[in-house]
């Protein structure tokens, strides 16, 4: 627990610092920051596909892509039709590489095909979705972080000792439906009231409210993905890159897929 709380505060401080100064005179170092952690997730998530077994040639392949994925996007930002032409073309140039690849390399087969695609995506969109974010407004990623985090804490502390009906006990026996309603609760209220008065959004205090609901669902459902993967493989955790805190998608899991929901609301109502 000792352990899990330093490496706690330390990441907090660091990431606060990264948001605070990663645009303005020092544009880009939040971004490439999240490149950076889209680059860690992709390794980790190949490894547990890996099952203990060496990185192949287009396993690196994979990495290099969602790295590649990610500057792309953190770099086209500003002209979001620029953006969506550089998606469509990535997406077309991965699937006829990967096709290509599927019949000329032996070892490719149907299911390295579905995981490469999967590994990129997955990996990638959360940190481009932060990115996203801080770029628009330091509030909104700060508000995003609340959901997720007071989400998290509270379905764990309300679970742990109030917790008597399993969430999703063949995933996750330890999350409690007494845990996802605290998280769901405490996590958009304190959310909701942040992005209120901060006047992060247009529209009222229900609407926020019904955003910020959504969002710590979404968050909940994000976390329990990333645990069903890791049960089927069988591991405790992604990397042991945070010392108590597992790696990067242990730690950013449940944020990732609120990030991707909350990003397409902004284009949305921009």
């Amino acid at each position: 627990m000792k352990q899990r709380l330093i490496t706690g505060t330390i990441l907090v401080l660091v990431l606060g610092l990264l948001i605070y100064f990663g645009e303005g005179e020092f544009e880009l170092l939040f971004s490439g920051f999240c490149v950076l952690l889209s680059g860690f997730a992709a390794y980790e998530f190949t490894q547990m596909s890996r099952l203990g077994q060496s990185f192949r040639w287009f396993d690196i392949l994979t990495i290099v892509l969602t790295l590649a994925f990610s500057v792309m996007s953190v770099l086209s930002f500003d002209i979001l039709m620029v953006y969506y032409i550089y998606i469509f073309r990535f997406l077309l140039m991965l699937i006829l590489l990967d096709a290509i690849l599927f019949v000329a390399v032996k070892d490719f087969t149907r299911q390295e095909f579905g995981n490469q695609l999967l590994t990129i995506f997955y990996t990638s969109l959360g940190f481009i979705a932060f990115a996203y974010l801080r770029k628009l407004d330091i509030n909104l990623i700060i508000y995003l972080l609340l959901v997720a985090m007071i989400t998290d804490v509270f379905a764990y502390l309300i679970g742990i000792k109030f917790g008597k009906h399993r969430l999703a006990v063949n995933i996750s026996p330890k999350k409690s439906v007494e845990g996802a309603i605290a998280g769901l609760v405490f996590g958009s209220i304190v959310a909701t009231l942040y992005a209120f008065y901060m006047g992060v959004f247009e529209f009222g205090f229900i609407g926020i409210l019904g955003l910020s609901l959504a969002l710590s669902m979404i968050a909940q459902v994000g976390d329990l993905i990333a645990s069903k993967f890791k049960r089927e493989a069988g591991i405790k955790d992604y990397s042991n890159l945070f010392p108590g805190h597992g790696g990067v998608l242990d730690r950013f899991d449940s944020s990732m897929f609120a990030a991707i929901f909350l990003m397409l609301a902004v284009i949305i109502l921009l």
